[in-house]
């Protein structure tokens, strides 16, 4: 069992770093923050699912380590006639008038049967950021020349001028993607203007987000199973491909952005597997995961263990000062921190193995020089990340019962569930590399 908030509507805060609630799993993550804190809303999933499906949920938090269950905010249509007979992916923004605003994806099974538009862009608004209310009578339809089966996931950005709405959609009759955009001047009239960006890469360009960071502009969208980014000059492009342009391995999705206390956050869900087994791929909906967002010298991005971690893992349960071949951890806290400074030779290879007895199981988490790759072996999933020899790596792994994220660097990540990691004996295996300042925090 992972990390969960009660169902009610209690005040209390849960304490706790990759939330969901009781019974259900955390899909896309619509955030929207303020001075109080972000409301992470979320595509809350079931393995229940009726004939509509994904109401939007809310989190609260203002330090994303503790969360309060605001329960549904945004339910899906009851009538299976309706355009939002089942909710998809969109944004949330507050007015200079103090109303909020939720624009999302309204999906219909069924309407390919009456040839009507599957996906449409949907609004809702609210005055208290607790209950939205539906305004059927502003539905956006796909534009002439785009499919009407993929066009969903709108994100409603400020500008000088007014509001601009990217939306991703794929091109008909042709094998390209595209984010399109529109403009609006009061979030109720908008103006069609084409395409955003374009790419014949990827089929679909899911949940896509534009921020600002520094002298840059970023561009984040996701597409089967992977969080993209691209990098410009200008909020219109021309958009440059880094060349490792993810930042985590498969299991970290439909990430989008929210600025809170001057830090960008890139906030998205790590799946979860059928049957709790480590061996299967993963299944979509899970827990909400945090990235913190760097700017990094040569001007990618780089996303790192949220600094106030280091609040919450504050006492020191084990420490070593240096290690070159094989470290023993022991059994470690289902909730820890585990830190070390690591450096690598030519064909350095650095190992964080689980070893569960009761379940048979052994796994590691590797990163590796000669690969050029942050690595997990039970059912494989990698992150790529340019590794040097002699330069010492901050490393990071942060694990709360069946999470286990290590973070290299401030540069890339690797998210995992381990199950087995649950009660195993942990240890640190070095070839061609040497572990300093070795120390594992707890609660």
């Amino acid at each position: 069992m992972i990390c969960t908030l009660s169902g009610c509507a209690s005040k209390n805060e849960t304490e706790c770093l990759f939330p969901r609630a009781e019974e259900s799993y955390v899909g896309d993550v619509m955030a929207l923050s303020d001075d109080n804190g972000v409301y992470l809303n979320y595509l809350y999933e079931t393995d229940n699912n009726g004939i509509g499906y994904h109401p939007i949920h809310q989190f609260y938090t203002r330090d994303f380590l503790r969360f309060e269950d605001k329960n549904e905010v945004l339910p899906f249509a009851e009538d299976s006639e309706k355009q939002d007979l089942a909710v998809g992916t969109g944004s949330f923004i507050k007015d200079d008038k103090g109303i909020y605003h939720c624009f999302y994806t309204g999906h219909n099974d069924y309407y390919d049967l009456y040839g009507l538009d599957k996906e449409c862009v949907m609004h809702a608004t609210s005055k208290d950021n607790k209950k939205y209310t539906k305004n059927y009578d502003e539905i956006i339809h796909a534009p002439e020349g785009y499919s009407t089966t993929d066009f969903r996931d709108p994100q409603i950005l400020r500008t000088d001028d007014g509001y601009i709405m990217l939306v991703g959609a794929r091109k008909e009759n042709e094998e390209e993607s595209a984010i399109v955009y529109y403009e609006s001047q009061d979030l109720e009239n908008w103006t069609f203007k084409g395409d955003f960006y374009t790419s014949k890469d990827l089929y679909f360009m899911e949940c896509p987000d534009v921020f600002e960071l520094g002298n840059k502009y970023y561009m984040v969208f996701s597409w089967n199973n992977v969080v993209y980014y691209r990098v410009a000059d200008s909020f219109f492009g021309p958009w440059e491909k880094p060349e490792i342009d993810t930042f985590d391995g498969n299991g970290f999705y439909a990430a989008k952005t929210c600025e809170y206390n001057g830090k960008r956050y890139l906030i998205g869900f790590l799946d979860r597997k059928k049957r709790e087994s480590d061996s299967l791929s993963y299944t979509w909906a899970g827990s909400v995961l945090v990235y913190e967002l760097r700017q990094l010298e040569d001007a990618t991005l780089g996303v790192c263990m949220p600094e106030q971690y280091n609040e919450y893992f504050s006492k020191e349960i084990f420490s070593a000062e240096t290690a070159d071949k094989s470290l023993d951890l022991g059994q470690v806290p289902n909730t820890c921190h585990l830190s070390f400074d690591l450096t690598l030779e030519d064909d350095g290879r650095c190992e964080l193995s689980f070893a569960n007895s009761e379940l048979n199981e052994e796994y590691k988490i590797s990163v590796d020089n000669a690969e050029d790759n942050i690595s997990y072996n039970a059912f494989p999933n990698f992150q790529a990340m340019k590794l040097e020899a002699g330069k010492t790596y901050k490393t990071d792994v942060v694990v709360e019962k069946d999470i286990v994220v290590i973070y290299v660097d401030g540069n890339k990540a690797l998210s995992n569930r381990i199950y087995a990691a649950q009660g195993a004996d942990w240890k640190l295996d070095l070839s061609g590399a040497q572990a300093d300042n070795v120390v594992i925090y707890g609660k």
